[in-house]
């Protein structure tokens, strides 16, 4: 592979990376919660999702997805019940009296955890993801047939993406944006909530749409 068609395939994968979703809504939710480590969490997670993804794509193991389509469909509506989850535990937090700083429990694993999880899963639970890399990919094949290729592709689709979320987690944690946000905290992760369930429910009808 060249520096010209590498350069080519961090560029189409930066485009991706970079369009807005629900993975843009849980990071900015993470670093108005919990902070900028919270959202570095998340970044480094979704990054690791990616990997899974471009992995299965390079190795050719993605195509045992078009032996059992259902199992796409499965995963969807899996995926759909946990961007349900997050929209109303969001909404459901924002609610609620939040706690003061003195008083709210400070459990970095635990709260790292969290942010992981929803990270990770966000990218595993979205086949969509799998099918954008199997597009990308498939352009570039002819010219990274061998194995180093390959992994360079899956490594620069990694890098990109964990490092984009990062990079908007440090831009999000900037001190005058923090302390004018949260304010009003609750009221900004109820409309990142309604906006999540918004969105959960467009998703949820293309899924109808497809299986009837």
């Amino acid at each position: 592979m060249s520096l010209s068609d590498w350069f080519l395939f961090a560029m189409v994968c930066l485009a991706g990376t970079a369009s807005p979703g629900p993975s843009l809504i849980l990071l900015v939710n993470s670093v108005i919660k919990d902070g900028r480590t919270a959202g570095v969490a998340f970044g480094i997670a979704h990054g690791v999702g990616i990997f899974v993804y471009a992995g299965l794509v390079a190795s050719g193991l993605i195509l045992l997805l078009s032996i059992a389509p259902w199992f796409t469909i499965v995963l969807e509506f899996i995926g759909l019940l946990f961007l349900l989850f997050l929209s109303i535990s969001m909404i459901k937090n924002s609610i609620k009296k939040r706690q003061s700083v003195e008083t709210r429990p400070n459990n970095l694993s635990v709260t790292s955890w969290y942010h992981i999880r929803n990270g990770f899963l966000i990218v595993f639970l979205n086949p969509k993801v799998a099918a954008f890399y199997l597009a990308i990919f498939s352009q570039f094949l002819d010219v990274a047939s061998d194995l180093d290729s390959k992994f360079i592709m899956v490594i620069t689709a990694t890098v990109i993406d964990g490092c984009w979320y990062i990079l908007l987690a440090f831009i999000i944690a900037v001190p005058k944006f923090t302390n004018f946000v949260k304010v009003s905290a609750n009221k900004v992760e109820f409309f990142l909530g309604i906006l999540l369930f918004i969105i959960s429910i467009v998703i949820g009808i293309k899924i109808m749409m497809i299986v009837f």
